[in-house]
């Protein structure tokens, strides 16, 4: 399997290095439950999930999210990340547990997703 037949590349998704009250109103409008959080370089942070961001209104309050930013609230799971190069085997492991995966390069900058979908589409044909 190779894994640029199965990724969703980066231009093409939504990822979030915002203040925490922009991303909280754009989540607002939005159908994700969970979207990659890169840094200012581009690199691979974590995935911040809804429930990730209902805990960060509940601790901080609405008025104050300005003051952080989505890395600050971001689950750093380093399961939900793979490089480039990683073997079909880990990535059907690891896709069993996420609906997602964040595929990354060897400097790891954030390059794409893999989806469950991405993969049963590719299986399908």
């Amino acid at each position: 399997m190779n894994i640029f037949s199965i990724l969703i590349p980066k231009h093409t998704l939504t990822y979030l290095n915002d203040p925490l009250d922009q991303a909280v109103a754009f989540l607002l409008g939005a159908t994700y439950t969970a979207i990659p959080v890169v840094d200012d370089q581009g690199r691979y942070v974590g995935i911040a999930s809804e429930g990730d961001f209902l805990r960060a209104v509940m601790e901080h309050g609405r008025e104050n999210l300005a003051k952080y930013k989505v890395a600050d609230i971001v689950n750093k799971d380093e399961g939900a990340k793979v490089l480039n190069t990683v073997e079909k085997d880990e990535i059907m492991e690891r896709i069993l547990d996420r609906n997602f995966l964040c595929v990354v390069d060897d400097r790891d900058c954030f390059i794409g997703i893999i989806t469950r979908k991405s993969i049963i589409l590719y299986l399908k044909n």
